[in-house]
């Protein structure tokens, strides 16, 4: 049963991943197989050392219980404990974004400013480079 407990745990770690952050559907596909294989080698580690290697189908039985348990029992309290732990360790990070974001909008802005007026005079400076380089063309073609 405490094989089962354990990849309950693993699958709320990987349910509190996926509410935190976005993943693709290829990614979730290979979050899903990676999963199944950790909680397969798990089962029959626990199988190995439990009953010498021997799998039987009570064993199967004794796994799965092992989940509805902590489904039923822990799986709420444990998203819960582990949605606050994020939180706390995410919040001095945002908190800091929060109050360093007006200050890099200013400077991204007077640097928009300053490279508008570098975009418009590089766009002349390219203009009447064009020009230079059709009328060297034309003189070309004439010799």
């Amino acid at each position: 049963m405490g094989g089962g407990a354990v990849a309950g745990f693993v699958y709320d770690l990987i349910r509190l991943k996926r509410k935190a952050i976005r993943t693709k559907a290829f990614f979730i596909g290979l979050e899903d197989i990676l999963f199944w294989v950790l909680t397969a080698m798990l089962i029959f580690v626990t199988a190995y050392f439990s009953s010498g290697g021997e799998v039987r189908l009570y064993f199967l039985f004794a796994a799965l219980i092992g989940v509805f348990i902590y489904y039923w029992l822990f799986s709420s309290l444990v998203i819960q404990i582990l949605t606050f732990l994020v939180k706390a360790v995410l919040w001095p990070f945002a908190f800091l974004l929060r109050l360093l974001k007006p200050p890099v909008k200013w400077v991204f802005s007077l640097v928009g400013k300053g490279t508008e007026k570098a975009h418009q005079k590089l766009q002349l400076a390219g203009i009447r480079m064009n020009r230079r380089v059709r009328s060297i063309r034309h003189i070309m073609r004439k010799l």
